[in-house]
């Protein structure tokens, strides 16, 4: 049986149907990990992941969620919590096993960073203007700190997911979880030296 990311200790955060189909493909490959809700608890219990899992070389996180509307008639209240949830939760959790994944790299392990944010991030979709704002911050952010770590061999990636149902539909017009989860494994089974950087994941029909 293939394991692909065997001995890798992880932290998979956020979005139930996402986090834990990553969890599950992860575990698949031989990979020990820690599921968390949000990325408030992983900060609040940070030491107790590092503790179970012995170290921490592997964050994934799938932040946000999708909530659009006219932008005049939401209350701006909604539209601030929705841009905390995206873009503040992945700061939390770019920020909370870092200095885990500096340590990884520099005993020469990999180390990886992946934020599983939205296709929206790069596409204008009336009505949708705060998710997509929302999800380009999180995008910008991968980006960035990719350039700010590279020196030291952490990786990091951004993952751009289009639309996503709970099962596979009849035309194939949706991916599902799974397909989200097989490519954000994938991706981490690079040789240490080699990063995917980023990656737009979309249904054929649409990509």
């Amino acid at each position: 049986m293939s394991a692909p990311v065997a001995g890798r200790r992880a932290v998979v955060i956020g979005l139930p149907l996402i986090a834990d189909a990553v969890t599950a493909e992860l575990r698949a490959g031989g990979a020990q990990v820690e599921q968390v809700a949000t990325a408030r608890e992983v900060v609040a219990d940070a030491d107790g992941v590092r503790e179970r899992l012995g170290g921490v070389d592997l964050v994934v996180a799938a932040l946000g969620g999708i909530g659009g509307g006219p932008f005049g008639l939401t209350p701006a209240e909604k539209w601030a919590a929705m841009v905390e949830q995206g873009a503040g939760d992945a700061v939390l959790a770019a920020r909370a096993f870092l200095d885990d994944l500096l340590t990884a790299a520099a005993n020469d392990r990999p180390a990886d960073l992946v934020l599983v944010g939205s296709a929206a991030a790069s596409e204008l979709v009336p009505a949708f203007a705060v998710h997509a704002a929302t999800a380009a911050g999180a995008a910008q952010l991968a980006r960035t700190l990719r350039v700010e770590l590279g020196g030291t061999l952490v990786r990091v990636r951004h993952v751009a997911v289009g639309w996503v149902a709970t099962q596979s539909t009849a035309d194939g017009a949706a991916l599902t979880p799974a397909d989200v989860a097989r490519t954000v494994v994938f991706t981490t089974t690079m040789p240490p030296t080699t990063n995917v950087a980023e990656v737009s994941l979309l249904a054929t029909r649409y990509g």
